[in-house]
C-alpha cells in the first residue's frame, strides 16, 4: 500500500506515531556493563584519593613553568632594552654633549653666585671676577670654533673678547652697547 492511497485521517494518525523508541532500563544497564567489561569506559571517578597528589603536582608544575617563563621573558626584555639604550646614549659624542650641558649649567650658576657676591665687593674684586668669567667664556668659544670654525656667533664673541670687550675704539666718540646674541 502506498502512502498516497491513505485517507487524511490515516495520514494524520501515521504522522503521530513516535519515530524513536526509548530503550528500556535493562537494555541500558546491559550496554554499560558490556562497555565496562571491554574497558571502554571506567566506573571510577576521575578525582580519586590516589590521583589528587598527581593532579596537584601537575598544577604546581604548570604554574612554575608559567612563572619562570614570565621571569625569563622580563629579564631578557629588560636586558635588551638596557643594551639598546646604552648603544644609543653612550656614544662618545652624546656623553660629551651631556657633560658640556652639565658643565655649562654649573658655569652659569657659578657666574650668578659671583654676581651676587660681588654686588657689595670692592672695585678690584669685581674686576677680577669679570676677568675670570671672560676667560672662561673665551676658552669655551675657542673650543666651539674647533667644532664649527665658521660659526658667526662664536667668531663675533671672540672678536669682542680680543678687543677687550670695549666695543668701539676709545676716543672715537661713539657710544656703544655690547650685545652678544646666543
Amino acid at each position: 500500500m502506498d502512502r498516497d492511497e491513505l485517507t487524511p485521517a490515516e495520514k494524520e494518525a501515521f504522522e503521530m506515531l513516535p519515530t524513536e523508541r526509548k530503550p528500556s532500563r535493562i537494555l541500558e544497564e546491559r550496554t554499560v556493563r558490556a562497555l565496562k567489561d571491554r574497558r571502554v569506559i571506567r566506573s571510577t571517578p576521575f578525582f580519586t584519593a590516589s590521583r589528587v597528589p598527581w593532579i596537584a603536582a601537575g598544577i604546581a608544575a604548570a604554574l612554575a613553568l608559567f612563572v619562570s617563563g614570565v621571569a625569563v621573558g622580563q629579564w631578557t626584555g629588560s636586558r635588551q632594552t638596557a643594551n639598546a639604550l646604552a648603544q644609543v646614549y653612550n656614544s662618545p659624542a652624546d656623553m660629551a654633549a651631556a657633560r658640556v650641558q652639565s658643565t655649562g649649567s654649573e658655569h652659569r650658576q657659578a657666574l650668578a653666585a659671583m654676581v651676587d657676591a660681588t654686588g657689595s665687593a670692592e672695585l678690584e674684586d669685581m674686576r677680577r671676577a669679570r676677568e675670570v668669567a671672560l676667560a672662561a667664556l673665551w676658552a669655551a668659544a675657542t673650543e666651539i670654533l674647533r667644532l664649527d670654525p665658521a660659526d658667526p656667533a662664536t667668531l663675533r664673541i671672540l672678536q669682542e673678547l680680543e678687543r677687550g670687550g670695549r666695543g668701539a675704539e676709545a676716543g672715537s666718540g661713539e657710544e656703544t652697547t655690547n650685545v652678544v646674541w646666543f
